[in-house]
């Protein structure tokens, strides 16, 4: 897990640098977790159309990520020259 990732989580909760890297992983998939549940709960109270804006940005929002890490992978793996 990147330290700027584990920075950004620790603001929300305690994490240990020494705990073991499955225990950090499972907390910040926790914090997450939760952080999400909070914000899609807000999502109810707004209208059918919003929603749908907001899945509609959220499916173009996992398609630049996945294209993104797919990029990073390949320049990682291109043999220099």
């Amino acid at each position: 897990m990147g330290i700027l990732v584990l920075l950004h989580l620790s603001k929300h909760m305690a994490i240990n640098p020494y705990e073991p890297e499955l225990a950090k992983r499972k907390k910040a998939f926790e914090i997450a977790y939760a952080q999400l549940s909070k914000h899609m709960h807000k999502l109810r109270n707004h209208g059918a159309e919003f929603r749908q804006q907001m899945e509609a940005a959220d499916e173009a929002l996992k398609d630049y990520r996945a294209t993104g890490y797919a990029l990073a992978e390949w320049i990682e793996r291109k043999p220099e020259g």
